[in-house]
């Protein structure tokens, strides 16, 4: 469970920043950088990964506590 809400909350506070970057670009007539975009969707990427393998990433974070 916390786990899936970590991931969660990742993904939400990435997606914020990324839409905040956007509409600051977008305030100031200004182009997205698109390195700058990719970077900021990154997490949001590594947090799908982390729901989508929420259980194995839970088993193995409870091995690296057992040992």
């Amino acid at each position: 469970m916390l786990v899936c809400f970590s991931a969660a909350a990742l993904v939400g506070v990435s997606a914020l920043e990324l839409l905040l970057y956007l509409a600051a670009q977008h305030q100031h007539h200004e182009p997205a950088g698109i390195v700058h975009s990719t970077l900021l969707s990154l997490p949001i990427v590594l947090g799908c990964v982390i729901l989508v393998r929420a259980k194995a990433v839970a088993e193995w974070i409870s091995n690296k506590f057992d040992e």
